[in-house]
């Protein structure tokens, strides 16, 4: 690989880790005020998560067609279309809580779906830019753009919420809309590399082999086990985030202020791990990862289920953060193992369609399992996710090591 090679590499991991700060502030502020604002211009308060999960469905919809499209006009290009989107769809949003039209706010889904669907390949931009062993560290390095997001996103929302009083949460999606026109720059100025880079001193990875039926790559476990970890992982994670605030502020009486630094605390968790979860997963393996991702959301859900208080809340959703770290981080790296160059866009594409699929679910069913069965549910329903995820992986795990073992 040439220095000029990789050079535009590390530039394009920063400029990544950029936009992804960018959209982690928009998707922070989302998750952390749609179902407040939802509840409040709502007929009926089990369709607070109405829009989130719209939202949800929008990113489903938008992965497949997106990663095909990337394949063929650049990833930037797609990204730059999907970031304009991303401003219509705040903007749009503001304006649902302007003129206390719900039909509206849920209408911002629709663009705010296709800008969230754009940014989950940031990941997957990264780990093509640079050589496969590096791969995780990238991955991992583009997610850290998480935490700058939490770190100045409350602060963002507070101001911006004040600056437009009386339209209560309707700032806070006028910062989203700022956020969007920020991220244009970093996506501006990725470089162009060779995909897919080789490693040093070995031959280069060619996409001559023709590409295998779909069907015969998601037969794989270890396709599968990719999928559910990512899928289940992003669900779990989002069924209980996304009743969180509302349990806080509408069950629990809490501030929105203070619901927003739980929430900040979570996304911190969430992308903090990512300094060195690449690191883990090249020196102990993608199964460690994924099993020490499961464990952290079984303290997440014991947590949740042991009281009501801000400590509860906190260290829920700090470990919900960390588990889906682990998960996702551990799923992304070993759904890259699993297909050809030649078959990436719709291998991605897929993987995207089914987690975002699975989370769609898990945000509508979320406020509506709040509403009429409680918090306690929320948690409990959430552990049975987390029983199927661990039981696919410890099957895969033990299937993969047995292969290991025929081998050697």
């Amino acid at each position: 690989m040439s220095p000029s090679g990789i050079k535009n590499s590390n530039l394009n991991v920063l400029y990544l880790m950029l936009a992804q700060a960018c959209f982690s502030a928009t998707s922070m502020t989302y998750i952390a005020f749609a179902g407040l604002a939802g509840t409040m211009i709502a007929s009926d308060r089990a369709f607070a998560t109405l829009p989130i999960s719209l939202t949800m469905v929008f990113v489903a919809l938008s992965t497949g067609p997106l990663s095909v499209l990337m394949q063929k006009y650049t990833r930037q290009k797609v990204f730059l279309l999907c970031a304009f989107s991303g401003i219509v769809g705040a903007l749009v949003a503001a304006l649902g809580i302007y003129f206390e039209s719900f039909v509206l706010f849920c209408a911002a889904s629709a663009f705010i779906g296709p800008f969230q669907a754009s940014a989950a390949y940031f990941r997957f931009a990264a780990g093509e830019s640079v050589p496969p062993s590096r791969a995780p560290r990238a991955i991992s390095l583009v997610l850290i753009g998480g935490i700058f997001a939490a770190l100045f996103t409350p602060y963002g929302n507070e101001f911006f919420n004040t600056l437009f009083l009386p339209y209560t949460f309707a700032g806070a999606f006028v910062f989203s809309a700022v956020m969007s026109v920020l991220i244009l720059l970093p996506l501006s100025l990725l470089k162009k590399t060779t995909e897919p880079i080789a490693e040093t001193g070995s031959p280069s990875v060619t996409s001559e082999e023709a590409p295998r039926p779909l069907p015969v790559i998601a037969r794989q476990p270890a396709f599968i086990t990719a999928v559910v970890n990512g899928g289940l992982g992003y669900a779990m994670m989002v069924f209980v985030m996304t009743a969180t605030p509302i349990a806080m502020v509408d069950f629990c009486g809490f501030s929105s202020g203070t619901s927003t630094k739980v929430i900040s605390a979570h996304v911190i968790a969430m992308y903090l791990p990512s300094l060195f979860t690449g690191n883990l997963i090249m020196r102990f393996g993608i199964l460690p990862i994924l099993l020490a991702g499961h464990a952290f959301f079984a303290v997440a859900f014991i947590a949740a289920l042991s009281g009501i208080e801000i400590a509860n809340f906190s260290v829920a959703l700090i470990a919900l953060g960390l588990g889906w770290n682990f998960c996702f981080v551990g799923g992304t790296t070993l759904l890259t193992k699993v297909h050809r160059p030649i078959e990436k866009g719709k291998v991605q594409g897929l993987n995207e369609m089914l987690i975002f699929g699975a989370t769609a679910v898990a945000s509508m069913a979320a406020g509506a399992i709040l509403r009429f069965f409680g918090w306690t549910i929320v948690n409990q329903a959430a552990f049975v996710m987390l029983v199927i995820a661990a039981s696919v992986t410890i099957y895969w795990g033990l299937r993969h090591k047995t292969k290991e073992a025929i081998a050697a």
